[in-house]
């Protein structure tokens, strides 16, 4: 086990850990994912999506301006924690409204997804933080894939109770406090074993709101690598959404009533072949470093996207999006991460905040208020579905040209940039004497 995960003595208890608690995290979103998105579209009528993925994005900038105050001044794992205990108690709250007579089922299966969403990136933003306090960053790059492979694990048996779901009609209510059990189980593993371990901590200076927010972005203008990639992310979310919205109308119109169960099997198939490209993801990231792995992402969406417009239906954009989605959810997200520990202890967590959350947030506001102008526009004026998802498909394709430019400028950048006092080669994070036991 320890060859086969590239572990070194000492390493397996806490691995194993964090990857079990990535796993449960996983585990509920892929449960919910899919129950939150087939109810929506069931219950109202399917581009309102978008407008519900703007909102969900909104809101989530403010949730993690918020959290911006915060991530850098407390101990990560103490965040960590309490975050798993809100989700817990949020899912259990959320299974009393189904039941609930005279409840809207819309407003329940929207209020779920918004929660989702909002799980979907402030849990890794905390996660990852604390991984990045605890390894240095050539154990990161080792063991960071190791430990995301969980992520797609947890997927897997998520999506797989899900397709269970269709079968045995477990319903939401059963779902819901079974996620909530999870995260008591992972709240234990915290408490018990997380908070034990050493880990780097920097004092950090009280700060307001507008200190934190500039504070993120000061640093990403002052160093050219980060301007570049901050441009791609934000391209990246107008692509990515605009992918993920042909898949979902494609699918609707495909297979109705049986939507779920596809879009079950579509997630669980991405989810695969996410495990077997994540545990390769380390090896491609040193094999071609940590510039050059930044194509992979520009490129899949410039080829998913082109197919998508070209082949239109469910059967383009489905493995376009996937391959997209594979490349985005592993070498990428991990290769930023690699990137981003370079920056200062002090300064990591508002920096990955923009980054991770930001700059996608506003690309993904963007391409959801844009595809529903063209949709809704479409649908006013007689225009027939083939015509406007076309356009959309179109405007995908740009984004992707934009997310390849930044590219070749982040590429252009790197080696300087490296050099900039901005960046700080950390050490190992313990000295010889921390390892005494006096």
């Amino acid at each position: 086990m320890k060859k086969l995960l590239r572990l070194q003595d000492g390493e397996m208890g806490l691995v194993l850990t964090l990857s079990a608690i990535l796993f449960i995290n996983f585990a509920a979103m892929g449960i919910v994912k899919v129950v939150s998105v087939s109810g929506f579209l069931s219950e109202v009528s399917g581009h309102y999506i978008l407008l519900v993925w703007a909102v969900d994005m909104a809101l989530l900038v403010l949730v993690t301006a918020i959290q911006s105050l915060i991530i850098d001044k407390f101990k990560r794992v103490s965040l960590l924690g309490g975050l798993i205990i809100v989700i817990g108690v949020l899912y259990a709250l959320l299974s009393t409204t189904f039941p609930w007579p005279g409840f809207p089922l819309e407003v329940s299966y929207t209020l779920l997804y918004l929660v989702t969403d909002q799980q979907w990136l402030i849990f890794p933003l905390i996660f990852w933080a604390l991984v990045n306090d605890i390894y240095s960053p050539a154990q990161g790059r080792r063991l960071v894939p190791v430990i995301g492979s969980f992520a797609f694990l947890g997927t897997i048996f998520g999506l797989g109770v899900v397709q269970l779901d269709t079968v045995i009609h477990f319903g939401p209510v059963a779902l819901l406090l079974f996620n909530s059990a999870l995260f008591g189980l992972a709240w234990l593993l915290v408490f018990f074993y997380v908070r034990k371990q050493k880990m780097r901590q920097t004092a950090q200076p009280r700060i307001t709101f507008s200190e934190a927010m500039s504070g993120g972005w000061d640093y990403i203008r002052s160093v050219s690598t980060f301007r570049a990639l901050s441009i791609a992310m934000v391209a990246a979310g107008v692509t990515v959404t605009i992918l993920l919205y042909d898949v979902l109308a494609d699918a609707s119109m495909e297979f109705g009533s049986n939507f779920q169960s596809f879009y079950a099997l579509y997630s669980l198939a991405i989810a695969v072949v996410s495990v077997v490209v994540q545990f390769f993801s380390g090896k491609i990231i040193e094999k071609f470093g940590i510039r050059d792995s930044f194509a992979i992402l520009p490129g899949m969406m410039l080829v998913g996207s082109v197919v998508s417009f070209f082949v239109p239906g469910v059967w383009g954009s489905a493995p376009s999006q996937g391959v997209v989605r594979v490349a985005l959810e592993t070498v990428d997200q991990s290769n930023r991460k690699a990137y981003q520990a370079l920056v200062p202890d002090e300064k990591r967590g508002r920096v990955s905040i923009f980054i991770d959350s930001y700059l996608p947030s506003f690309g993904t506001i963007l391409g959801s208020l844009i595809a529903f102008s063209v949709i809704s526009f479409g649908l006013a004026s007689g225009m027939k579905f083939e015509l406007f998802s076309a356009i959309n498909m179109g405007i995908a394709i740009v984004g992707a040209i934009v997310s390849v430019v930044a590219f070749f400028f982040i590429r252009a950048s790197y080696e300087q940039s490296l050099l900039s006092y901005q960046m700080k080669r950390r050490s190992r994070g313990s000295s010889v004497f921390d390892q005494l036991d006096f």
